[in-house]
């Protein structure tokens, strides 16, 4: 699969056209609005041209979208001083077959452990708001991370790709 850093010229539609069909399979206290989602997104992608640490999102198309993730950083708790960096979004296409799916999730995890050693960012999380978040979840517990519920917790230290 190839994957690019996410375009503002080119990447932004496609991703929050994929984005809203799965944030609407859900049921949520919060309304989602596209227009609200493709600001923060075309923001956010012009600034990773200029700044690769501060975030991460990146596309993988074939050559139609397949899926996306977004990482950031500058998580905290209030027990810690260790910096945080947190999964924002591990899209993919439904349609494709599970195998794919699961291929694509895994090198998704890999690109933010990657990001994250070369960042520093000490701890990994990753979270779902799907009822069905198992499987996922279920990933990551494979590739070493605590899971609690559905948070995924690593120390980048402790992550392998």
């Amino acid at each position: 699969m190839e994957w690019t850093l996410c375009s503002p010229l080119y990447d932004v539609d496609d991703v929050v056209a994929l984005g809203q069909k799965l944030l609407g399979l859900e049921g949520s206290c919060l309304k989602t609005d596209p227009g609200v989602f493709r600001h923060a997104l075309t923001v956010a992608c012009t600034n990773q041209i200029f700044d690769k640490g501060k975030e991460f999102i990146a596309v993988c198309r074939n050559p139609e979208l397949l899926g996306y993730c977004w990482f950031d950083r500058g998580g905290y708790t209030t027990y810690s001083r260790d910096e945080i960096s947190n999964a924002k979004f591990h899209h993919v296409d439904l349609d494709l077959s599970p195998r794919i799916r699961v291929r694509l999730i895994n090198e998704m995890i890999d690109q933010h452990i990657l990001w994250c050693q070369k960042w520093g960012i000490p701890v990994i999380c990753s979270t779902s708001i799907r009822t069905e978040h198992d499987g996922f979840m279920k990933i990551h517990k494979k590739r070493g991370f605590t899971v609690n519920g559905s948070y995924a917790w690593i120390r980048t230290e402790d992550a392998h790709v």
